[in-house]
């Protein structure tokens, strides 16, 4: 039994590193321009001011809610540098060229890192960073900041259109990728309605943030199911009804989100409906990576 598993431990190696290396492959994980390279370097410095905070959180205290916290500059600082990096890394698929690349990738890389600066320079400061006109240097910072946002949403629309017109990709990631940068967009959309509301809350209580937030990331969750997929051992017409089912499901999700908070309610305090809306939503996603995961683990062994 002991000589078995020593010769077979060569080959699980060796399985690991093919899938690890296909993944690679089918995702274009690899830097292809030097742009991609400014790109992941600037990401690795938002999440980096984000895991830094963190710390001083955990040093100083204080409170996590509020409109002056640590949470701003952990949240801000990982939630731009992980965009950034998912933005950064699907130019690979548009072919728009070194200056285009530059333009697009550098742009929403400067406009990330001023963002997630004012936001952290306020929070060191003491004061708050949204909707503080008590000075008129704080005033001036949250003009600067929304501008700094416009700039972003200029800058997705504009990849989002691409995305539409070609794409250099199988066609159930290229799916996976223009629809999470359509849910970016309306997640832009919620944040363009706290500024409007002049906080976070929708009526009583409800969290804008929290369909901002869920809406915001699934340009990186779809992208990665279709890639799990694209490792599996499957047809590309079956990979693109998984992709647009999963897609569904993270849309219902997103709907949960956004009955809970326009009802007025609480994260926590759940209705009927917005159970059973989540419920449903995470079941056919849940059931997608299920199996791409089945897949993959099918196409490896065979």
């Amino acid at each position: 039994m002991k000589t078995r598993i020593i010769q077979d431990e060569p080959a699980k190696a060796q399985v690991t590193t093919s899938l690890l290396a296909e993944i690679r492959r089918t995702g274009r994980f690899t830097p292809v321009a030097s742009y991609q390279v400014f790109g992941y370097v600037c990401a690795a410095v938002l999440v980096l001011s984000g895991l830094v905070h963190v710390v001083v959180f955990l040093v100083d205290g204080g409170p996590w809610e509020g409109p002056v916290s640590w949470r701003k500059p952990i949240v801000f600082g990982l939630s731009f540098g992980i965009t950034l990096a998912t933005i950064t890394w699907l130019m690979s698929f548009l072919r728009s060229g070194r200056v285009g690349g530059w333009i697009v990738v550098g742009i929403f890389a400067l406009a990330s890192l001023g963002e997630v600066f004012l936001v952290s320079m306020q929070t060191w400061r003491g004061v708050a960073s949204h909707f503080n006109e008590t000075t008129a240097f704080d005033g001036s910072v949250f003009s600067f900041m929304g501008m700094l946002v416009a700039v972003l949403v200029l800058v997705t629309v504009y990849v989002t259109v691409r995305s539409f017109v070609r794409m250099d990709a199988p066609p159930s990631l290229a799916w996976a990728i223009r629809l999470g940068l359509l849910l970016m967009l309306v997640s832009q959309g919620v944040g363009a309605q706290m500024i409007a509301e002049g906080g976070n809350t929708f009526g009583t209580a409800g969290a804008l943030k929290v369909p901002h937030a869920v809406t915001l990331h699934a340009v990186q969750v779809l992208p990665a199911m279709a890639i799990l997929l694209l490792v599996s051992r499957s047809t590309e017409r079956r990979r693109v009804r998984l992709v647009v089912l999963g897609a569904v499901g993270y849309a219902v999700l997103i709907a949960s989100t956004m009955v809970q908070t326009y009802d007025g309610r609480g994260p926590l305090d759940l209705s009927p409906l917005t159970t059973a809306l989540a419920l449903t939503g995470v079941i056919l996603l849940a059931g997608v990576v299920v199996v791409a995961l089945l897949g993959v683990r099918r196409s490896r062994s065979g």
